[in-house]
């Protein structure tokens, strides 16, 4: 039989075995508890800033809508872990591409934040919240219960059990509750450890589209038609969404590739001074760089022009061109020079459009024509085509067809060239020709231009006419 115990016994018993557990408990609390707090305890953040640092943005623009944009920042961080945003980013940026560098702290994290306020984005935030807005003059309060394209469908708070359905257009104004979430420019967020608390130095470096460049070049002939002069500009355009008010810009003129895989890269002028730009272009790998002389200023939305190429004078000359197949019985005309350095030239000439020059009788620049290049590498010749000659007028007619045996045929041409007018015109004749050919009679030798183009040489005097006849032998 258990032994029985008063009342107050029991109760003196159970509290004194309390008072030795909880004790007891005390103890182990502080003893375990505490150190396992230590280990599992997170790492506080500190919140950093960072500040545009003085000093230019570096920017290398690429032709294919592409740029690589530098920029120096100091960012004030205290010892340990820091969270740093930087936000009013190109809403275009390739966020795989962000770099943030320094010395004395390492990136943990990084993330981009392109969710900005736009019309649809607000409404669909706040869907189902209490709003306010005016229309036909007047001041409604409701709930915002729908969307569909432009229509709204609001339950008004003065007409219970009614939906409204208004345009989103109707609309003069609307309050929305203060909820944030939505930025008004993309911003970039970095978590960062920190050797120690201070300034320091840092450079960001991303890619982002909505940026290229274009060469355009401008050829002045002389009245004499023996030289032009060269002008090189490169066009820069920026709709990357942010301008650059002091930029260090260099222009990449080449093909570079670019991966197919997509990455992602968030919601999808004025001429400068007339200072000579460097006479050759250093080299970058396999292609070419124009570094444009000081800082230029890239506002959004602006193409900015800015020298590559010259002024120079380069000799020049007249010449005609004359393709049966292509032009009928017209005769193109084009001028002709050399990107040689001993003619004054011999740089690398990134693809682009040239507009050709002339002063007419009293002395005005005119217009006689454009054409585009590709990219010209020293030493190679330049063909402008300018359009078609007035005075020159050409045909071509085939005079005989022979079968010499089962798979050899051979045909005679006659090719002529007349000139009205009051000079003498040089023309290149030009002749397609395919499969296995060969060239047993002519009047004039030709050029083997490739295996499938012959050139002849003429001059037309002033008021004359002149003639080529060959014959070709086709061997099937």
């Amino acid at each position: 039989m258990p032994p029985i115990f008063p009342r107050h016994a029991a109760g003196t018993r159970l509290c004194s075995m309390s008072r030795l557990a909880i004790a007891t408990m005390s103890r182990i609390a502080i003893a375990i508890p505490i150190g396992l707090l230590a280990l599992a305890a997170p790492r506080l953040s500190h919140a950093a800033t960072a500040t545009r640092a003085r000093g230019p943005a570096e920017i290398t623009v690429y032709n294919a809508d592409l740029a690589l944009v530098r920029e120096p920042y100091t960012l004030s961080l205290s010892r340990g872990r820091n969270v740093v945003t930087i936000e009013g980013l190109p809403r275009m940026i390739d966020s795989t591409s962000v770099r943030l560098e320094g010395s004395g702290f390492r990136v943990l994290r990084q993330s981009f934040d392109y969710d900005l306020w736009s019309g649809d984005r607000v409404f669909r935030r706040f869907l189902g919240d209490s709003i306010v807005y005016r229309y036909a003059g007047r001041t409604f309060h409701g709930r915002l219960a729908g969307i569909e394209g432009d229509d709204l469908f609001i339950e008004r708070r003065d007409s219970v059990g009614v939906l409204t359905m208004v345009k989103r257009f109707q609309v003069s104004e609307i309050e929305f509750p203060t909820r944030l979430g939505l930025k008004t420019s993309p911003s970039l967020t970095w978590e960062i450890e920190s050797q120690k608390g201070g300034e320091t130095s840092a450079s960001l470096s991303y890619l982002t589209s909505g940026m290229q460049w274009t060469a355009e070049y401008s050829a002045v002939l002389d009245q004499d038609e023996h030289a032009v002069e060269l002008m090189g500009w490169g066009s820069i355009v920026n709709q990357a969404g942010v301008s650059f008010p002091n930029a260090e810009v260099s222009l990449v003129a080449g093909e570079i590739h670019r991966a197919r895989q997509a990455t992602e890269r968030g919601v999808t002028a004025e001429e400068s001074s007339q200072r000579a730009p460097e006479r050759s272009a250093p080299d970058l790998f396999a292609y070419h760089v124009y570094r444009v002389p000081g800082g230029i200023e890239l506002s959004h939305l602006e193409t900015t022009q800015v020298p590559i190429v010259g002024p120079v004078r380069v000799p020049a000359r007249r010449a005609y061109v004359y393709d049966a197949a292509r032009d009928g019985s017209r005769v193109r005309v084009r001028v002709e020079l050399g990107n040689e350095k001993a003619a004054g030239l011999g740089v690398p000439l990134p693809e682009g459009r040239v507009r050709v020059y002339k002063p007419d009788a009293s002395g005005a620049r005119t217009l006689i024509g454009e054409d585009a290049i590709d990219q010209v590498a020293p030493g190679e010749k330049i063909h402008l085509l300018t359009g078609t000659a007035f005075d020159l007028v050409a045909d071509r007619r085939r005079t005989s067809h022979t079968r010499v045996s089962r798979n050899v045929t051979e045909d005679q041409y006659t090719i002529t060239v007349r000139n009205r007018g009051g000079t003498t015109a040089p023309v290149t004749i030009q002749e397609t020709l395919y499969g296995n050919w060969e060239i047993p009679a002519k009047t004039v030798e030709f050029r083997k231009k490739d295996a499938e183009t012959i050139e002849f040489e003429v001059t037309v005097p002033a008021g004359g006419v002149s003639e080529v006849k060959y014959t070709v032998r086709f061997t099937y």
